[in-house]
């Protein structure tokens, strides 16, 4: 919806309402993940959502209308502008575009707590910072820096926001052993019920645990107003009306991911729990909006900063390729298993010298089309890292009973697996042809399965390659999975993702599709 026409909403709403309504109007966003440029085909952009959200407060206060901007997290890690000052200046941008309220994500704290303590202090961040479900703050030196809740005053009226971070045991490692997230559900639930008792006028839940939890978090209150979520990326054009334990709607909001889209909404808070959602809209960030120039010159500013950090030039270019290095394409995993996904378990296990290896393609940044590859579209395709200085992710070797990995395929290759994964030295006989065949998950069976030729023995000790941060994810969150499934677990010397991805454009260029 154009800015003209927003205009003409809100001028009918003050023509519309009574000088006594509260009207208060609320703009969201959620897993901007540092996409400061936008995507690489020209949508999104933090200069053009700065144009937005500055004309969108504009207009409500020339009606008088109080703004709240509130982000649902994962707004650091995830794009290769985090490099930019170590990713103080994801957090820089956040105050830049205005943001007041933000929730705690999990790849906000990639890093670590005390990593992101250090962020904190030094982007001097001003907007208020929620996780009322994140425990050790004082630990990791985020006592005074994430609230559990922040308070707001409309007009007499008690806005109370309230934030909840995704606690899924595979995101919480890089806080071991000094902090964790608790239940989201249990707190939230518990959150509620003291808002009430404290006079809250109008709740808001800001999340960052996925739309389905956000849907079952509304179900189960009874005060909660709202929910504006993210984690999930998923893109509402209006929102999911959740029935509560009163029996009443309860909207879910979010956007999508990477800064494609904006929402906003006009409410008329009533008191004692009631309001209206006078307007709502989600709005595209396309090319069409002008870029805000002082936003525009910090992301010109970061620019620099990433390539001070990686010492090279940004567009040096390093190989060519017939096929898309696939990835995420507007915040989902567009074509699972893909040729380029292919190309990397290869790699993985030949580095190895493993007998499988397993490529995740979750673990995939931004999709590059065909065309020149240029040293950029390499770090934002796998844009990973444990610790700053490292050429992204490496690469384990482990040994794995054959039992053990019989399961890890049968789950992999199950319709209702988490994680698309792509699987290099597995293969199946194809009848019809008379010869092996490579593996894919999903589309054949367990039974089927052959490693080099012959089928899986149970008590056989197999060699798999992973990225490393998968058995260190394991061993932090349990030893006993490291000693007893994934043995002898070691990283690979000169092992790093992105110099043995360059290497191998280098050599393979044109990059095309693996015929076996």
């Amino acid at each position: 919806m154009n800015l003209l026409k927003s205009s003409i909403i809100l001028f009918l709403i003050g023509m519309a309402t009574s000088a006594s309504a509260k009207l208060l109007q609320i703009i969201h966003t959620n897993d901007l993940h540092s996409y400061f440029e936008g995507s690489i085909d020209g949508r999104g952009g933090y200069s053009k959502i700065k144009t937005l959200v500055d004309q969108l407060r504009s207009d409500a206060s020339s009606k008088n209308i109080k703004t709240l901007f509130l982000d649902a997290g994962d707004f650091g890690e995830g794009s290769t502008y985090y490099f930019s000052n170590r990713g103080v200046d994801s957090l820089r941008a956040l105050d830049l575009l205005g943001v007041d309220v933000t929730v705690l994500g999990n790849h906000d704290f990639i890093l670590g707590g005390n990593e992101l303590s250090r962020q904190l202090q030094e982007a001097h961040f001003k907007a208020n910072f929620l996780s009322a479900n994140m425990y050790a703050k004082a630990v990791m030196g985020l006592n005074k820096k994430i609230k559990s809740h922040v308070d707001y005053d409309l007009d007499g009226m008690k806005i109370r926001i309230f934030g909840l971070t995704t606690p899924e045991i595979h995101y919480q490692y890089p806080l071991l052993p000094n902090g964790f997230i608790g239940p989201s559900h249990r707190k939230g639930i518990h959150l509620a019920e003291k808002a009430n008792k404290d006079g809250v006028d109008f709740l808001i839940a800001l999340t960052h645990i996925g739309i389905d939890k956000d849907t079952i978090l509304a179900s189960h209150s009874r005060t909660i107003d709202m929910v504006i979520g993210g984690h999930s990326h998923t893109r509402l054009e209006q929102p999911k009306m959740v029935e509560n334990l009163n029996g009443e709607l309860v909207p879910v909001f979010q956007t999508g991911a990477h800064g494609l889209a904006v929402g906003s909404m006009i409410i008329d808070v009533l008191g004692e729990g009631e309001y209206k959602l006078v307007d709502y809209r989600l709005y595209d960030i396309d090319q069409n909006l002008a870029e805000d120039t002082d936003m525009k010159s910090f992301v010109e500013e970061a620019y620099v900063n990433r390539e001070r950090y990686f010492n090279r030039s940004w567009t040096e270019v390093i190989g060519f390729s017939e096929i898309q290095l696939t990835g995420t394409h507007e915040g989902k995993v567009k074509d699972p298993k893909s040729c380029w996904s292919k190309h990397i378990a290869r790699l993985i296990r030949q580095t190895a010298d493993a007998d499988v290896s397993i490529q995740f393609d979750i673990f995939q940044g931004e999709q590059i089309p065909a065309g020149k590859i240029i040293f950029g579209h390499l770090v934002e395709n796998l844009p990973h890292f444990r610790n700053w200085g490292d050429q992204g992710w490496s690469i384990s070797r482990s040994k794995i009973r054959g039992f053990i990995l019989k399961q890890v395929i049968k789950s992999l290759s199950s319709k209702t697996a988490d994680f698309e994964a792509t699987m290099d030295g597995l293969h199946v006989w194809d009848s019809q042809i008379n010869k092996l065949v490579p593996f894919v998950t999903g589309t054949h069976t367990l039974e089927q399965a052959l490693i080099n030729g012959k089928p899986i023995e149970n008590f056989k000790l197999y060699g798999l390659a992973l990225p490393s941060e998968i058995p260190y994810a394991f061993g932090k969150i349990s030893k006993a999975i490291t000693n007893n499934i994934l043995l002898h677990s070691e990283i690979v010397p000169n092992s790093h993702f992105w110099p043995l991805i360059e290497e191998y454009l280098a050599k393979n260029s044109p990059l095309k599709c693996l015929e076996n």
